[in-house]
């Protein structure tokens, strides 16, 4: 809101704002190299909002506010129009109002229209109708948890999405460079809006205040399988492939799960059936609490893994819950195996049959998959790879991780921590390392 210092005079009202009058103007943050312009929120009439005008009659509060909005263009001293910031807290604050505040909104609005000392203004606009915006070099955390931001940053899980937004923040930058350039390769301009929105979705800090130790709600699952979804809708958008983390929750509760490791060297048969009681009786487990293929409103679509090496060949079986599976049209598995080198094997099923599948080593695609892997599916997915794909070298354990896409997006993952541990050596039924 913009109001004249020459505001007539309204009694009644302390001065609660006026220890820092310099504030109702936009401010230059400087932070070499770069800069940012910005606005402070008038923290009293912004909670008066929040918190306190949902008990109010809708005119009386209306009036309230406008009243004390007038009150400070008589007692700030400034020859410039004030810019008076209403930021609303993280709440939604217009569920506890009558009518979701629209009654008191029409209300207030109505008076600003009818008081030419004030425009209503976004925050660009406002900055736009500054005159000389001054720079500070700096500013003080002002959250009121802590006056720090450790609810939003410092933990591992708030340091991976704040890294997994820059990420998908830099490749939204190079296709719009790459746009203004003119570039063949550059996406479209509908592309980069549909990535731009994604882009804006997920840059919300709130998304943070839900990783780490501090929060956690009923739905933490679906929250964090949401802000990924965002950051991965940015990738396709431009045409891009999402990088594998995206599959992985950032959010690390420990999944109840049966884990087993192996017992025994294996001997398969890649045909995506149970060959034999004996076929996979020696493999290591990992089969989480996940009945029915649904829990608290979330769909599960893989049900166990099982894991183990032959004398060769280091074979994986993917158990899903058929009747959830067959949901999805054409879905797609990625095997992450991680040691020296990271190992990914891209299964496509078509019509609940292995259409095609792909062996990404180190991000590169192998020219011929099927000379060093083999992948079926019908009642379960079997593959098995060779042993000669894997450096070893240094290595005491490998790490496995499946996950589930589709339509471009992840939509289930085992282990839900993201890897499993698997160890090497003849103690563990395993190839001994390096």
């Amino acid at each position: 809101m913009k109001a004249s210092s020459a505001a007539r005079s309204t009694s009644g009202f302390s001065a609660m704002a006026m220890a820092f009058p310099p504030l109702y103007k936009p401010w230059q943050v400087q932070v070499a190299p770069n800069g940012i312009t910005g606005l402070f929120r008038d923290h009293h009439l912004s909670d008066l909002v929040g918190f306190v005008y949902s008990r109010m009659d809708a005119k009386a509060a209306a009036a309230d506010l406008h009243a004390r909005m007038r009150h400070l263009g008589e007692t700030v001293q400034t020859n410039q129009p004030l810019t008076i910031c209403l930021f609303l807290d993280g709440e939604n604050a217009w569920e506890y109002y009558p009518g979701n505040g629209r009654a008191f909104l029409r209300e207030f609005y109505g008076r600003i229209q009818d008081d030419q000392d004030f425009r209503a203004l976004t925050a660009t606009e406002a900055i736009a109708a500054a005159g000389g915006i001054p720079a500070t070099a700096g500013i003080f955390p002002a959250s009121w948890i802590n006056a720090n931001f450790d609810v939003w940053i410092g933990h591992a899980e708030d340091v991976a999405a704040w890294e997994l937004l820059w990420d998908a923040r830099e490749a939204y930058a190079r296709a719009f460079e790459a746009r203004k350039q003119g570039r063949a390769d550059a996406p479209t301009e509908t592309a980069l809006l549909e990535a731009r929105e994604s882009l804006l979705a997920a840059e919300g800090s709130d998304w943070c205040w839900w990783f780490g130790p501090e929060h956690s709600t009923a739905n933490d699952a679906e929250f964090d399988a949401l802000y990924r979804k965002h950051l991965t809708a940015i990738y396709l958008s431009l045409g891009q492939v999402a990088p594998e983390e995206l599959a992985k929750p950032i959010k690390r509760r420990p999944e109840h799960a049966l884990q087993l490791a192996p017992t025994s060297l294996l001997n398969v048969t890649v045909d995506g059936r149970d060959t034999s009681y004996f076929e996979w009786l020696g493999a290591g487990l990992y089969s989480p609490e996940r009945r029915g293929g649904s829990m608290h409103g979330r769909v599960f679509y893989l049900h166990e893994l099982r894991y183990g090496f032959e004398q060769e060949r280091f074979c994986v079986r993917i158990d899903p819950f058929s009747e959830a599976l067959g949901e999805l049209e054409d879905p797609e598995f990625r095997i992450t195996i991680g040691g020296a080198e990271e190992l990914t094997i891209v299964v496509n099923l078509q019509r609940s049959h292995v259409q095609g599948f792909a062996v990404e080593k180190d991000l590169v695609c192998l020219l011929n998959p099927k000379l060093v892997a083999e992948a079926a599916f019908e009642r379960v997915l079997e593959v098995a790879i060779h042993r000669d794909q894997f450096n070893l070298k240094g290595q005491s354990k490998l790490r496995l991780g499946v996950a589930l896409w589709h339509g471009g997006l992840p939509v289930d993952v085992l282990p839900a921590e993201g890897f499993l541990d698997v160890h090497l050596g003849e103690d563990h039924f395993a190839w001994p390392p390096e």
